[in-house]
């Protein structure tokens, strides 16, 4: 009995001191990140309200909340896409707003019961797998909505969504590992509670080596009286019988104590210093990436177009020719009819630009990334000096002029490969390849821009709460 004793009380004092650290570690870094996911699904919402692309709820001012709830999640018609999916964003901006402002998160107050509506609302929309393919249903209609503003022109707005997409998906994981280690510890303080409640219980006795389910069976019946309506689970009576009467029960005991043991109570956490700057100048150096495909683009558009001039080279032409040269004239300007891909509408316009300017801008772009490349450069020297807030908006206006540059080049290997005529048709030179890259290029170039703006925001919003101090 003594032993039996001395594990009580050691397993209450490693439980109270695990539940202290609990308190002013996990649950203070669950808080924090929901405080994260919930300014990220502010600003998801902004901006599909600001595009149109979702219909606020009417009824979000008369909705109250006491506790967590997971809202509705069932399938829908898609033609109710943008009326559901405001409501549903609301509702879920409601719970999270109740979570980060109301709910007291605390060791004893985050139950199982409590953790299980936790995890289904981290569930509610997949931040790690937004994809147009999801067979989650609000994870797949939020991946539409958003994949409108993605194929859009407005590079801002998609940069602001990548970046609240990485900071959410960042925060479930976060939230979720510190759910798990709440889970464990719950199970251990229902155990406590049982020992407490039922075990020393005047009426209930055991003896070493009794068999377990006749143990869990005797606890069952004892259980409604002792522990209210407290949910009973048979297979944590049964860990508590292993513990205190199994065969191996000091071996658990040792076990379970060594599980519980705090071993960061004085560790101090180390603050990461980011050097914000060096991550959006990394994002400008990626576009030197491109330089390499826009040489290669250069030399392929001049070999297209005199082959298509060869098209032209009639008597009359090899006339004005001579004459141009003759008398000094400039040879006249070379204008192609292309056609222009719209992200937006789908459509496809056609439009005439002047082709010796189309190259000059590419050899200019091409000229100031390969600058970029090198840190020692005057060009990378200069651009470093500026402010990041005028180094973020030569990103973004960089990123949007590469999209354009991106639907003239589909345009001229389009129209290339249509105008050449029969004869001359497999001498044309494709420009998938560098396309290709160059489309890769830009991907990384705004993932690391988004993920810079994810990172200022996320401060931002820590400092606003007064999680984090001014330096």
């Amino acid at each position: 009995m003594a032993e039996e004793f001395n594990f009580e009380k050691a397993l209450q004092e490693a439980l109270d001191e695990k539940v202290a650290w609990f308190d002013s570690n996990v649950m203070a870094d669950m808080l924090d990140n929901y405080r994260v996911l919930y300014s990220a699904v502010n600003n998801v919402m902004g901006l599909l309200l600001q595009k149109g692309l979702i219909t606020p709820d009417p009824y979000k001012l008369d909705k109250k909340i006491s506790d967590i709830v997971v809202p509705e999640d069932g399938e829908f018609p898609e033609n109710k896409r943008s009326q559901v999916m405001g409501v549903r964003l609301s509702d879920y901006e409601r719970v999270l707003d109740f979570l980060c402002n109301y709910f007291k998160f605390s060791a004893i107050n985050l139950t199982l019961p409590r953790i299980k509506k936790l995890l289904g609302l981290n569930n509610y929309f997949q931040w790690g797998g937004l994809a147009v393919t999801s067979k989650h249903s609000n994870t797949k209609a939020l991946a539409d909505l958003l994949t409108n503003i993605r194929q859009g022109t407005d590079t801002m707005a998609t940069g602001s969504i990548n970046g609240a997409v990485s900071a959410a998906s960042r925060a479930i994981l976060d939230i979720n590992n510190g759910l798990k280690a709440s889970s464990e510890l719950q199970r251990e303080l229902y155990k406590m509670e049982v020992r407490k409640n039922v075990i020393a219980h005047s009426s209930f006795t055991w003896e070493k080596g009794e068999a377990i389910p006749d143990v869990v069976q005797r606890v069952k019946k004892l259980f409604p009286s002792t522990m209210g309506r407290q949910p009973f689970y048979p297979e944590l009576v049964e860990e508590i019988a292993q513990e205190s009467i199994g065969i191996a029960s000091i071996q658990k005991q040792q076990d379970l104590l060594a599980r519980l043991k705090v071993t960061q109570q004085t560790k101090a956490k180390k603050k990461v210093q980011v050097n914000t700057k060096t991550l959006i100048m990394e994002a400008v150096r990626n576009l030197a990436g491109m330089a390499p495909q826009l040489e290669g683009v250069s030399m392929k558009l001049r070999d297209n177009s005199a082959l298509l001039q060869t098209q032209y080279d009639t008597p009359w032409e090899k006339f004005k020719r001579a004459f141009r040269k003759a008398f000094g004239l400039k040879p006249p300007v070379i204008e192609y009819a292309i056609p222009m891909a719209d992200a937006m509408t789908k459509t496809s316009t056609t439009e005439k630009v002047n082709f010796n300017k189309s190259l000059g801008e590419i050899a200019k772009r091409m000229n100031l990334y390969e600058a970029l490349a090198s840190r020692e450069s005057p060009t990378y020297q200069k651009m470093e000096a500026q402010e990041e807030e005028e180094i973020y908006t030569f990103l973004t206006k960089q990123l949007a002029e590469c999209q354009q540059m991106l639907l003239m080049l589909l345009g001229y290997d389009k129209f290339f490969k249509n105008e050449v005529e029969s004869p001359n048709k497999a001498k044309v030179k494709g420009l998938t390849m560098e396309t290709t890259s160059i489309k890769n290029t830009m991907v990384k170039t705004n993932q690391r821009k988004a993920e810079y703006a994810a990172y200022v925001e996320e401060q931002k919003q820590l400092k606003r709460l007064g999680i984090i101090n001014e330096e």
